[in-house]
């Protein structure tokens, strides 16, 4: 919280205090004595201190405090020189309230602007009889200081003697011309020409009253952003880009953003219309000749036009806590009463109703009214006196100047939030409606005339356009939904009618969270036409309660509705409206023809123009299909091509945006070579092509694969006077780096950073993946340092992408520790890891060989991707974690949750490799088991990793030396059981073991001895009997013996002793074996070393 120490400052030094300080003390002494009674201030009140008690009082207004110090306050430059000294206050939130403060003060002052206005301002200024002020000296005084003093006094006469004020155009699309027009020399001057000599005034407002004049003269106020903004995307017209501060401009109350409309004739004084700046600078050099005077006309760029009929009443009260109100700060600039408690007193209920202003509270010392801008300050100015202790406030009442009639009691609840308190005082406004305008209902479909709107009812209809307009700003999709449905609910329960641009506003909330079925069903209910165009009848669900004055039926409300089926794809019904609006009865479409709308609404504004035709294209071109396509062009041949022989009533021409949008659904829809021929047409067209059109060609480009397109693309930006922007230059750098061309990538960097255009953290990523597909990590972690050490652009790499590139570059290099450090480095900044920075994390962690590190990163990634889970099944498997690792492998085994079916064989091939080097024979076995249920077939992959986690070879070793480390190296009898396990497990599915396997088997045994060479040779005869499918020792039993004497091969070794004298008797399971012409050789040389001489293994049969 914000301690108002400079405040506290003001109420100090204007009361009465017997503090036994000296105000004539050095201004050191003063505020090391104030520190001292803040202390014991705060001592005093420290169980219920109220950090905004002192915020009534406004920091830059000390000298306008009546005191009767008798002057002895000392003088300090401004607020800020306090609270710099004063070490407990935050500079930081002090600046954001003086901020707000002067923000409201402007909303304020430019509501009580009219929107029109006309000036009158010389055009042959003369300086001459302007005596120049003579330089006198004295022997306090120097040559030098009176010099200074003089061209002071020039500097002003100049500024004031110039009309002080350029002019730019604004073509569509809200774009403005490179050069401005400067009305005193009728020279075209580029940006810096416009500013050069002059200091530009940040605060984009009016001076204040106590503000230094001379500080600021001859300052220039510029167009700000903002005000372009509320600029319509079809504006063409003429705006004021810089007005000088004391110039006669200024003085005539000309402000940067305010539109120029007209100027004088040549001759007499009817004013003409004017859109650019040749017609502006004609009329100024023609008119010079006749008149050394010109009239001006300005409109002033507002949001909500104040309604010039406004009647305005102020009434003061004074009032004692508690007041009983509930007040909210407004967007235009005031703080209005939004409800009333049943609480309060009665001059309160008698005397206030909702939708009054506050505008000024009385001073807690002395008889000074200050003004009121936000409820904070009001708030603190009431909770500054004690209960009981009144306060006097001036209010304001805006339309109907009677008595409130104080028989109905107004009982409001208190809000939670400001959208409900919003929303409780636009229903108590309503029912201040009159009982007459209550009680008439219209009908809808009709669209008549409705009476003159109330006081009460036009107010709730502004705060209702303020409070839509506030949350569009802020795009938040939830709660533009609530306010719109809750405008709705008011505006019903209030009796009131709707204008257009209320209508409007609600129907753009609806499409800005994609409502559009809302959008829809609102226009059928207030016009009772159906929302599809079509002859449909509509079915009214609010009862007549909804309506909307005729002139709101326009082509503006139509363009939201539009809009509404754009967002859908449904330009069926799109293409309806037009041809409802255009009267075309007999236009039909997928079987529905259109109902005409002629002479349902206003029928000035209901001519279609270029950009409701755009939005039934962009709706067409949203389908996606073959169909919406075709669609698309045939509406784009339907307009005719902009030409200044196009008749004015016709059909509506093509412009940018048509362009663009057809541009960029050919490019979609991958038909790149029809994308350039829309882009030639347009070329030959008055049509020039923006940054969109060719950041839209360059994507088709690079779609295409044609990257040298691309570049040549953004050269010829370049040559016809666009600059490309970042998203041109990064598009161009990501298809460079995708075809391993990094060289060019860097080249166009460089070129970038020439052409003052810089590099943002999208482009940095870019670079360093680009480094990293091309096995280049150790360059991607050089360009990271790089870009982190150098101060201009170390935020650009404070981004979770980023860094986690700079990590996956890390584990590329091994370097685990490199990893935890960035890591690190992130939490300190404040950026929180994602689940791809954990899993190269993981990555890190395998390549430096910290299994376990790893296996506990994988629990904390919250729904991991299918990467994800591969590589934390790797880190599990190697970590010696196999139950986790089964049950995670289990659940993903069928392939239809995360991971795909290449990861899962895999991830079996992993499990199967590291349990089986850890000996843990009893996973390998359920791996493998699991592995062939879940329909997958082993490959060499498989049979690879347990070839090579079991030491197995598939030649016999050539030396003695060599087969005696072999055979120390051979493990226990769980190796060849898990082998025979896995044979017979192949034969139960049908499925053939590779031959280089099936050797690695038969030199084991053989360097094994005994009875896995016994064991051997049985498996050598059953595949060299292969072609009978199965070994049968005894041709005389029948098949449900032979059934019953079925022996598997890990059967057979564990009870050879129980088998050996029956071998004769048993039906051994045939080797599933599959010999290539390529491992011949090996085979049969495997299968002779455990070959037994005779080359029988059985007991001799008898005769």
């Amino acid at each position: 919280m914000v301690k108002y120490t400079s405040a506290a400052l003001v109420i100090f030094t204007t009361a009465k205090l017997n503090t036994g300080a000296s105000l004539q003390a050095p201004p050191s002494a003063f505020v090391a004595h104030l520190l001292r009674s803040q202390q014991q201030q705060r001592t005093c009140h420290s169980n219920n201190f109220n950090s905004r008690r002192y915020s009534a009082i406004p920091y830059d207004e000390y000298s306008e405090i009546d005191t009767d110090l008798g002057g002895r306050l000392p003088s300090f430059p401004s607020a800020t020189s306090l609270l710099d000294i004063v070490p407990d206050d935050n500079q930081v939130e002090v600046d954001a309230i003086l901020a707000k403060k002067e923000e409201r003060r402007i909303a304020r002052l430019r509501r009580t602007r009219k929107p029109k206005y006309q000036i009158t301002l010389p055009i042959g200024i003369a300086l001459a009889g302007q005596a120049p002020p003579s330089i006198s000296t004295n022997a306090n005084g120097s040559g030098a200081q009176a010099l200074e003093s003089l061209v002071a006094k020039g500097q002003e006469i100049a500024v004031a003697n110039t009309i002080g004020m350029s002019l730019r155009q604004v073509y569509s699309g809200r774009k403005l011309s490179e050069l401005a027009l400067d009305v005193d020399t009728l020279r075209f001057q580029s940006f810096v020409d416009e500013l050069q000599g002059r200091r530009v005034d940040e605060n984009d407002n009016e001076l204040s009253e106590n503000v230094d004049a001379a500080e600021y003269l001859g300052s220039v106020q510029l167009l700000q952003n903002s005000a372009l903004e509320m600029l319509d995307e079809s504006f063409d017209g003429v705006v004021v880009s810089s007005v000088a501060r004391g110039g006669l401009a200024w003085k005539s109350g000309v402000r940067a953003g305010d539109i120029l409309t007209a100027t004088s004739a040549t001759m007499g004084n009817k004013l003409w219309p004017k859109s650019t700046l040749d017609g502006i600078k004609s009329a100024i050099s023609s008119r010079k000749v006749i008149s050394p005077t010109m009239d001006f006309e300005f409109r002033q760029l507002t949001s909500d036009e104040v309604d010039s009929t406004e009647v305005v009443q102020s009434f003061e009260l004074s009032l004692s806590r508690p007041i009983g109100i509930n007040v909210e700060d407004t967007d235009d600039g005031y703080v209005t009463i939004m409800g009333i408690s049943d609480k309060a007193a009665p001059v309160v209920k008698e005397r206030l109703r909702v939708g009054d202003r506050v505008v000024s509270v009385a001073s807690s010392v002395g008889d000074q009214m200050w003004d009121v801008y936000s409820t904070d300050g009001l708030t603190s100015a009431v909770t500054s006196r004690l209960p009981g202790q009144s306060v006097r406030l001036v209010f304001e009442r805006v339309g109907e100047v009677e008595a409130v009639n104080t028989s109905d009691k107004q009982t409001v609840s208190a809000p939670t939030t400001s959208l409900s308190n919003a929303v409780v005082g636009f229903r108590q406004a309503g029912k201040s409606v009159d009982a007459s305008a209550m009680s008439a209902t219209s009908s809808a479909a009709d669209l008549q005339l409705t009476s003159t709107p109330s006081a009460a009812q036009k107010m709730l209809l502004t705060r209702s356009r303020d409070l839509l307009r506030t949350y569009i700003a802020r795009n938040e999709v939830t709660k533009n939904v609530k306010v719109a449905d809750r405008v709705l609910e008011a505006v019903m329960d209030a009796s009131a009618t709707l204008d257009g641009k209320t209508l409007s506003l609600i129907m753009k909330a609806y499409n800005t969270c994609n409502e559009v079925e809302k959008t829809i069903r609102i226009f059928e209910e207030v016009f009772g036409l159906a929302g599809d165009g079509s002859e449909r009848e509509v079915e009214q669900i609010y009862g007549g309660k909804l309506r909307a004055d005729i002139s709101s039926f326009n082509i503006i409300t139509i363009s939201a509705l539009l809009r509404a089926h754009a967002i859908r794809g449904d330009y069926e019904s799109a293409l309806r409206v037009i041809a409802a609006v255009e009267g075309n009865a007999e236009f039909s479409i997928k079987g529905e023809k259109s109902r005409s709308w002629s002479g349902k609404g206003d029928p000035l504004n209901m001519l279609p123009d270029t950009r409701t035709y755009n939005i039934a294209l962009a709706a067409a071109a949203k389908r996606g299909t073959n169909e919406g396509l075709r669609a698309a062009v045939e509406i784009f041949d339907s307009m005719p091509n902009p030409s200044l022989s196009n008749p004015p009533f016709g059909k509506p021409a093509k412009n940018l945006v048509t362009f663009n949008t057809m541009i960029n659904a050919f490019a979609n829809a991958g038909q790149y070579q029809n994308a350039y021929s829309v882009f030639q047409t347009m070329k030959k067209s008055i049509v020039r092509p923006d940054r969109v059109t060719y950041t839209t060609l360059i994507k088709a480009s690079i779609k295409s694969g044609d990257v040298s397109k691309a570049i040549d693309l953004l050269d010829d930006m370049k040559w016809v006077g666009i600059q490309p922007d970042i998203v041109s230059y990064n598009n161009v750098i990501e298809s460079l780096c995708n075809a391993n061309r990094l060289f060019e990538a860097k080249d166009l960097v460089n070129e970038m950073e020439r052409a003052q255009v810089s590099p943002d953290s999208m482009t940095y990523g870019l670079l360093m993946k680009g480094l990293l597909k091309a096995n280049k990590p150790g360059p991607c972690l050089t360009l990271f340092e790089s870009a982190f050490s150098d101060r201009r652009t170390t935020a650009l790499t404070e981004n979770v992408q980023l860094y986690t590139t700079a990590i996956s570059a890390a584990a590329a290099l091994g370097d685990h520790e490199r990893a935890l450090e960035l890591v690190s480095r992130m939490n300190l900044a404040g950026i929180k890891p994602n689940k791809k920075t954990l899993t190269a994390l993981m990555g890190a962690c395998i390549a430096g060989k910290k299994y376990k590190a790893a296996a506990d990163i994988f629990p904390k990634i919250k729904n991991p991707d299918n990467y994800a889970v591969s590589v934390g099944l790797e880190a599990l498997c190697l970590a010696g974690k196999f139950s986790a690792a089964l049950e995670l492998i289990t659940d993903q085994q069928s392939g239809q949750k995360m991971l795909k079916g290449k990861q899962v064989m895999s991830g079996y091939n992993t499990l199967i490799k590291e349990a089986l080097l850890a000996g843990d024979f009893n996973v390998a076995r359920e791996a493998l088991s699991g592995l062939l249920k879940a329909g997958y077939i082993p490959s060499k992959l498989t049979f690879g990793a347990i070839s090579e986690s079991l030491n197995l070879q598939s030649d016999m070793p050539l030396t003695s030396a060599a087969m005696k480390k072999s055979i120390d190296s051979q493990r226990s009898d769980g190796t060849f059981h898990y082998l025979l396990f896995v044979l017979d497990s192949m034969e139960s599915r049908k499925l053939t073991v590779d031959s280089a396997f099936y050797a690695s088997i038969l030199v084991w045994a053989a360097q094994a001895g005994g009875l896995h060479k016994r064991i051997a040779s049985l498996l050598t005869q059953s595949r060299k009997n292969g072609n009978q499918q199965e070994k049968t020792l005894s041709e005389s039993q029948s098949s449900e013996e032979s059934d019953s004497m079925r022996v598997s091969w890990e059967d057979l070794f564990e009870n050879y002793s129980s088998y050996k004298e029956r071998l004769d008797d048993a039906r051994i399971v045939p080797s599933p074996i599959r010999v290539s012409s390529k491992d011949l050789g090996r085979v049969l040389a495997a299968e002779q070393a455990v070959a037994y001489r005779g080359g029988r293994v059985g007991p001799a049969r008898s005769r």
